[in-house]
């Protein structure tokens, strides 16, 4: 579990994400980031659509904050990022998760700079 510091807890800063953050997709999941924030946080979007079991929507939680924690080194300095289910994944593994991590953080800091 994220610590409370790292998650995004509120409504507004939800929609705010969705409203004006940029795109990004990685297959069947995509995210949302904006940069105007103080500090690092994370946000899930995962509805009973595409996830129907708690089990699944914990489990692909739990893979993604600790693929999170293991790239801390890699982290943009501050922003939110959104998670959401574009469609059903196939399966949620730690190894496409850490390479959609990765590609997620190149994206950012490459943003960041330009």
């Amino acid at each position: 579990m994220l610590k409370k510091g790292l998650r995004l807890q509120k409504k507004e800063d939800f929609d705010r994400v969705f409203r004006f953050g940029k795109p990004l997709f990685f297959g069947e999941v995509g995210c949302r980031y904006l940069l105007d924030a103080p500090s690092i946080r994370l946000g899930f979007s995962l509805g009973k659509k595409h996830l129907p079991l708690a089990i699944d929507r914990n489990r692909f939680r739990r893979v993604f904050s600790e693929v999170f924690y293991k790239h801390q080194e890699e982290w943009p300095q501050a922003g939110d990022i959104l998670f959401f289910l574009v469609k059903k994944p196939k399966k949620v593994d730690t190894k496409q998760t850490e390479k959609i991590m990765q590609s997620l953080f190149q994206t950012i800091n490459k943003n960041r700079k330009a």
